[in-house]
């Protein structure tokens, strides 16, 4: 464990959280971002670079502290929930407000689960806000729970069977109704201008907030301005209220390396440190008043995955290389093929672990240790290729399908993330040493999400899915259903081949399975041994082949007051409360 001491960790016994300091107000905040944002309409958000931009305008019904890992009260106090576990009572806190004044009602609830439940909007929250149940003919389907609103501040859930990650399902943003409502209401049978409001080309006035700024400017490629939202309905211990910084700015680079620059020329407060540039960063602390706290490892699983979809295009351009991906021993071979420990030491400077599952170590709650582990073995490799069938009939040192072509393909990465395009080119060296072509070809993230997520929409012609293979990661959770989207054989992040009306796949039939079974086991200790067997077959079966997790490293400047670093949190969860030491003011 390389986890700095002193480093709060809820995840093996309950922790308290340290009190907050009275602080004064004034001074700016200013981060960085990897990529433009493609929407400020979270909603309907499908990327990181939207997801982040979004996240300092919203607040939720309820959360789970990042630090402690309790879940509290939010825009809600924490609810009531009837003895058979099905019914959920919300209710808003007094006199909360939208950022522009107007009150925050039980109609913004409402309105925001009639969009998210509405089949015309492209949203990535509707599938985990499903609950399965039987179809009464033998099999299952995804029922929305049921909702409605008691009076003006109460708003009642009804899920048709006991659910155990209710409150994770339950603890939606709000939407205001009265700023969204006439967008959602342009519509046609099959769309809703709802997909398309609040798009990057939006006034800023009109983004209306519950969190605790408001977004005052943004330039494209360039920065995202945001000032305290005078409605924000946190207060501090005496009262007044949150947040104590007058401005948040947002600096958007085009890549890591630019980051790790702005933070050592003074420019940013915070900084993911990449583990190639711990060595440079480490030894600056003193000299740039920071100090970089490794956090342990983080839920982020890097994985290589490869598209298994015979209906995308690519597919179809090439059948025999797709039947290729779709044979186990081939994703056993590569993963045979994969050099992890060069990786750990050469990529990320021995700042990292090997990874062969879905859920990060980090996961202490969930995390099974004992999966198959297809670890580096070239022979093994090169056995498993020479079972398929595949030769080198000319010599050239790369396999040949059965129809005499080479086993040559392109693994796509985002360009703007150097740790992935380095592992990419450790890979494609592992790759070639067995025969296997993949040619790197990095490329912008939001072109990389363009053709990974496309929506297969009834009626309409097949999308292409237009990609072969890529080197990606997911950021995890404590809660395994939160993943469901990505796991469920009909989820949109179901990346290898998603939407599926019923289960390619024997191994997928039984993933859904288990995920039907975990949310609806109230019992922890069985909770655990149902995940523990989802990944099990996700390290048999290697729809995804996991490389590394890295450690998170994160150097804050010391200028900041209430800064309370988790392992689970890291070291802004609570900016709202982050306040400047140099800070004068007794008032906003």
């Amino acid at each position: 464990n390389r986890a700095d001491a002193g480093i709060s960790d809820a995840r093996g016994a309950k922790v308290e959280l340290p009190p907050s300091q009275p602080g004064k107000y004034g001074g700016t905040f200013t981060d960085t971002q990897l990529s433009d944002p493609k929407t400020f309409n979270v909603w309907v958000s499908a990327d990181n670079g939207s997801s982040t931009a979004a996240a300092p305008l919203l607040s939720s019904l309820i959360n789970r502290n990042a630090y402690t890992l309790e879940w509290e009260a939010e825009l809600c106090d924490l609810p009531e929930v009837s003895a058979d576990g099905k019914v959920w009572t919300f209710r808003l806190k007094e006199g909360l407000k939208w950022s522009d004044g107007v009150p925050m009602t039980a109609d913004d609830i409402i309105f925001t689960l009639d969009v998210l439940f509405d089949e015309r909007v492209q949203t990535n929250m509707r599938e985990s806000m499903k609950v399965e149940v039987p179809d009464g003919k033998g099999g299952y389907k995804l029922q929305p729970f049921k909702y409605k609103k008691i009076d003006a501040r109460t708003v009642e859930f009804t899920l048709p069977v006991p659910y155990a990650p209710a409150r994770e399902i339950l603890n939606l943003i709000p939407a205001p109704k009265h700023k969204l409502e006439a967008a959602y209401k342009n519509s046609t049978k099959t769309t809703t201008a709802f997909n398309s409001a609040w798009g990057v080309n939006a006034n800023p006035k009109d983004l209306i907030s519950s969190g605790p700024w408001i977004m005052t400017s943004y330039v494209s490629g360039q920065r995202i301005v945001y000032e305290r939202n005078p409605h924000y309905w946190r207060k501090d211990a005496q009262g007044r209220p949150l947040p104590y910084l007058e401005r948040l700015v947002s600096l958007i680079v085009p890549d890591i390396n630019t980051q790790t620059l702005k933070f050592l020329g003074n420019e940013t407060d915070v900084l993911g440190v990449p583990q190639s540039d711990y060595i440079t960063v480490k030894p600056k602390e003193k000299e740039g008043n920071f100090t970089l706290r490794n956090l342990g490892p983080t839920f982020t699983t890097n994985y290589v995955g490869f598209n298994l979809n015979m209906r995308s295009k690519p597919a179809k351009e090439n059948p025999e290389l797709f039947k290729l991906f779709n044979d186990v021993r081939f994703r056993r071979a590569v993963s045979h093929s994969i050099d992890r420990q060069k990786i750990v030491r050469n990529v990320f400077r021995g700042l990292a672990r090997p990874g062969f599952g879905p859920v990060s170590p980090a996961n202490t709650q969930f995390y099974n240790p004992d999966i198959p582990k297809y670890e580096y073995n070239p022979t093994k490799a090169k056995q498993l290729l020479q079972e398929i069938g595949l030769k080198d009939g000319n010599g050239d040192g790369v396999l040949e399908l059965p129809n005499g072509k080479p086993v040559r393909w392109t693994l796509i990465t985002n360009i703007e993330n150097k740790l992935r395009v380095s592992m990419g080119q450790v890979i494609t060296d592992d790759l070639r040493k067995v025969g296997l072509e993949a040619r790197l070809s990095p490329i912008n993230f939001n072109a990389l999400i363009g053709r990974v997520d496309n929506q297969v929409i009834e009626g309409q012609p097949y999308p292409p899915f237009d990609w072969q293979s890529m080197i990606l990661g997911f950021t995890g959770s404590i809660e395994p259903h939160n993943g469901v989207n990505i796991w469920r054989s009909s989820g949109n992040l179901h990346q290898w081949e998603p939407y599926q009306k019923t289960p390619t796949r024997p191994w997928e039939a039984e993933i859904d399975r288990l995920f039907r079974e975990g949310a609806q086991e109230l019992d922890e200790a069985k909770r655990k041994e149902i995940y523990g067997e989802w990944q099990r077959i996700v390290a048999e079966e290697l729809p995804l082949i996991y490389t590394v997790v890295p450690d998170s490293l994160v150097a804050l400047r010391n200028r900041f007051g209430n800064v309370k670093p988790s392992a689970t949190g890291g070291v802004t969860w609570n900016q709202y409360e982050m306040f400047d030491l140099k800070a004068t003011k007794d008032s906003p």
